[in-house]
């Protein structure tokens, strides 16, 4: 086997042991193992002549970040990816409260502090009780109140304006 087979299989090795890097955790030996074998191919392709190991040492350093860029990047798209890694996870506001789908709903509309707000509390608008957050100060218990915003888990609340 000449220098020049040697350099492409070492070459392939280096592109496998990366594959592997990505796939199991090593904590990087695989990856200096890839990488001290993609050196060994060079020093093949400068033994047999210099183009040929200029060649290699350019193409190492333009594909080989191109390489793991594939791997990481398309990799977790594939079939095998898929099985492998995790998806992202789901946002997941509101499971906790089952009431938390219907804040927005009730943005603008008013009620009545059932408990005193410092800043948290509960409120009632319309037949729903519904844990809220005071936006400013203190507001004490069946004080009428309007509701200014709303996050996952509250409704933000304000002391309503009784002049009309």
């Amino acid at each position: 086997m000449g220098p020049v087979l040697t350099a492409m299989l070492l070459v392939v090795a280096a592109m496998v042991l990366a594959f592997l890097e990505i796939l199991t955790p090593s904590f990087g030996l695989l990856a200096v193992g890839a990488i001290g074998t993609l050196i060994g191919a060079i020093c093949m392709g400068f033994s047999y002549a210099s183009w040929l190991g200029y060649t290699m040492v350019v193409s190492a350093v333009v594909l080989a970040p191109a390489y793991v860029t594939f791997l990481v990047r398309l990799l977790p798209k594939t079939p095998l990816g898929k099985r492998m890694f995790l998806s992202r996870a789901p946002d997941a506001t509101g499971h906790g409260t089952p009431q938390a789908g219907t804040y927005d709903e009730v943005i603008c509309r008013t009620g009545t502090a059932v408990t005193l707000l410092r800043p948290g509390g509960m409120v009632q608008i319309a037949d729903k009780r519904l844990p809220a957050h005071a936006e400013t100060g203190v507001i004490e218990k069946d004080t009428p109140i309007v509701v200014v915003g709303a996050d996952s888990m509250n409704v933000i609340v304000r002391k309503a304006d009784i002049d009309t």
